[in-house]
């Protein structure tokens, strides 16, 4: 009995203190999202407006400091793709060096990405 209370201590006070799941993969999504993370702009040159752009780690998807309702359906090294609530995608292709373009469905329209500098 007093081994069973031993061990049913030890079982409580180590309770929620697991290591790391080791089978567990870490999400390959997550890793490719650095590629794309940041804050940039874009010129919409059919109403000469600049409208700013946000990607979060997460992959949220902010315009005009408003987050995007959808949801990201793919997303490779080189390209983003975001399905928004209407239905409509916005691809985010990048470089070694970032996001470079995006593409608006519901628009039609690809617009060069601005990358803020320092």
């Amino acid at each position: 009995m007093a081994s069973f209370l031993r061990g049913l201590k030890y079982a409580l006070a180590h309770r929620g203190h697991h290591h790391k799941d080791k089978g567990k993969a870490p999400n390959p999504a997550m890793a490719l999202a650095k590629n794309f993370t940041g804050n940039f702009a874009f010129l919409d040159e059919q109403t000469n407006k600049t409208h700013s752009l946000a990607i979060s780690p997460q992959l949220q998807i902010a315009i005009d400091n408003k987050i995007l309702p959808g949801q990201v359906v793919g997303i490779t090294i080189n390209e983003l793709t975001f399905l928004d609530h209407y239905g409509y995608k916005l691809v985010i292709t990048a470089d070694d060096n970032g996001p470079q373009t995006i593409y608006d469905e519901a628009e039609d329209a690809t617009y060069a990405i601005i990358i803020p500098r320092a």
